[in-house]
């Protein structure tokens, strides 16, 4: 890692401890590992709930960093790249785990009011939910399946609480519209 010269105390930047991994300086690093190791853990604890789940995608978090080091431009800040990265995969998570869930056997379950009362099958609901658009599947799948709250998806996406509850709710509408009229699709209490 470059040190700084003996009249400059100032650290070395993020971006361009990046920018000198890229061109292969191993230790640069190992200091933005350091300096963004906690901050990552806590991301994905925060939104996962699981330390054990928080531990593999942090550690996959950094092996992507390593991966995508060439596709860096140090004229741009590192952070928001990094928590990019990192948001990219935790909607890549819940999107395999969405689509692993493992679905009851029976064809008709109790719903919560008691009557017994179909519901969607993996086949069907994953029919439906491709006809959702990215940015609405992750909404519902976060909100609904992940149970984060709709204020941390605003703020990941960028948008008003307002709107994610919008879209959220518009999502859900969708859903029910396109389903068999039949089959309940509700979201998990």
């Amino acid at each position: 890692m470059s040190k700084p010269a003996c009249g400059d105390c100032s650290p070395v930047s993020d971006e361009n401890l990046m920018a000198e991994y890229a061109a292969g300086n191993v230790e640069s690093f190992d200091e933005l590992f350091q300096r963004y190791e906690r901050a990552a853990y806590s991301f994905f604890v925060k939104r996962t709930g699981s330390s054990e789940r928080a531990r593999d995608l942090y550690q996959e978090l950094f092996l992507r960093v390593h991966r995508a080091r060439d596709a860096y431009d140090s004229t741009r800040p590192f952070t928001p790249w990094f928590f990019r990265i990192a948001h990219r995969l935790l909607v890549d998570d819940f999107r395999c785990a969405f689509r692993h869930r493992e679905a009851p056997l029976d064809d008709a379950l109790v719903s919560a009011a008691g009557a017994e009362q179909p519901f969607l099958d993996r086949d069907e609901l994953a029919r439906l939910m491709s006809e959702l658009t990215p940015e609405e599947r992750y909404v519902l799948c976060s909100s609904k399946l992940a149970g984060t709250e709709h204020s941390e998806i605003a703020a990941q996406l960028g948008k008003s609480v307002d709107a994610v509850k919008k879209m959220a709710s518009r999502a859900m509408q969708k859903l029910r519209s396109r389903a068999d009229p039949a089959v309940a699709v509700r979201a998990p209490a």
